[in-house]
């Protein structure tokens, strides 16, 4: 008897599971939520200029938004112009220096940048925590510094 009793509620659940199981795979998604507060960000044209670890103009460099697959270039005085939303990364690239990245502020604000040559990016296989640390504070100290002689030069004024 208490055979027939597990093999009856063997097949009642199976038979269960199966049609719940069925129902949820083939019902169709009817309701969902949209959200009213999401807003779209408005594109504007930023500016910029690119400079190289002598303050010198960087010429053709890549410059790419991130986040809309925008493309530009910089031009004979390193100068560039790109459509942006606020919060946008755009990316700089050439391959004399490491790859630069900024985050876009607002449509007031300029977006001036400095390559160098990363020594975070020259690190051999197999490097150390600690070198890593030091190299990257290599790199923090020499654009701190290069940042304070573009403002004194007044490279930043274009």
């Amino acid at each position: 008897m208490k055979k027939i009793r597990y093999i009856f509620l063997l097949i009642v659940s199976v038979f269960f599971f199966k049609s719940t199981f069925g129902q949820v795979i083939d019902t169709p998604i009817e309701h969902y939520v949209v959200n009213k507060e999401l807003k779209v960000k408005p594109d504007f044209a930023i500016s910029g200029r690119v400079l190289g670890v002598n303050l010198e103009d960087v010429t053709s460099a890549d410059i790419i938004n991130m986040c809309s697959a925008g493309r530009s270039k910089t031009d004979n005085r390193g100068i560039f112009h790109i459509n942006a939303s606020a919060g946008d990364t755009v990316a700089v690239s050439t391959p004399k220096y490491s790859a630069g990245l900024r985050c876009v502020k607002s449509a007031k604000e300029n977006l001036n940048i400095i390559l160098i040559k990363r020594k975070t990016d020259l690190l051999p296989p197999g490097y150390t925590r600690g070198d890593f640390n030091k190299a990257r504070k290599d790199d923090e100290e020499l654009l701190r510094i290069l940042e304070k002689d573009a403002k004194l030069e007044a490279k930043w004024k274009y």
